[in-house]
């Protein structure tokens, strides 16, 4: 039997949530960027908007350009949306179909959404949607990366790397943990110096060859790969 209509606190922006955004947000395109979800979300009468139809939202997308330019705002918005889950302002979702496509969306990130998230995801989704095969909870990759290969994610280690995603690229914050690890130095600030060096310095930096060697390595093979084990934080 078809899921029933989502009820709107899941796809409104509660008073909770707008509170903790007004209160606790530091980048207004982040701030954009989870009104624009909670906006798409209440039109469509469903929690999960499609990552797609922000970049495809025309005021988003005159919000975000940037200023004095005429370039196109896919970057800025791609990080905003990055601050944004990694904040916790949003919920990001992959749905599979039988025929294999791959869909991310993204859902306010309410108590009611995160229940239903766990209990019946395919409830966030809008009815055309809802005969989907898979759909999994995607978490933050710097935080599990972080977390199986550094240490335990305390609350301040969190706010740390959330800090982080909003001062730089989301996959410079993956490579400075990967550097570390490759390096035997498994703490935040060694992980917080690197960065530091490359924002002063640029990525590209050759000063040291070793810097050379770290842009090789793969997040993704330490976070999910067959040298994960090797890798993980030892209990």
């Amino acid at each position: 039997m078809e899921s029933q209509r989502a009820p709107a606190l899941l796809y409104c922006l509660p008073s909770d949530l707008a509170e903790k955004l007004v209160s606790q947000a530091q980048d207004l395109p982040m701030v954009k960027v989870v009104l624009t979800v909670a906006r798409l979300a209440s039109r469509q009468g469903a929690p999960a908007v499609p990552v797609a139809a922000l970049y495809a939202d025309s005021a988003l997308r005159h919000g975000l350009r940037p200023r004095g330019t005429d370039r196109e705002p896919e970057q800025e918005i791609t990080h905003a949306i990055n601050v944004a889950v990694a904040r916790g302002f949003l919920l990001r979702l992959r749905s599979s179909t039988p025929a294999g496509s791959m869909t991310e969306w993204l859902a306010l990130a309410t108590p009611d959404t995160l229940t239903l998230a766990q209990r019946d995801p395919g409830g966030l989704f809008p009815a055309s949607q809802r005969q989907l095969q898979q759909v999994t909870v995607e978490r933050p990759n710097i935080f599990a990366l972080y977390e199986q290969n550094i240490g335990p994610l305390t609350p301040l280690i969190t706010e740390q790397l959330a800090e982080a995603v909003e001062r730089f690229p989301v996959g410079w914050v993956e490579a400075a943990i990967v550097e570390a690890v490759h390096y035997g130095r498994r703490n935040w600030r060694y992980i917080q110096r690197i960065l530091e060096r490359w924002a002063t310095e640029g990525r590209d930096h050759e000063a040291h060859p070793r810097d050379q060697r770290a842009r090789r390595l793969d997040p993704d093979k330490y976070l999910r790969g067959k040298y994960a084990p090797l890798f993980s934080n030892p209990e």
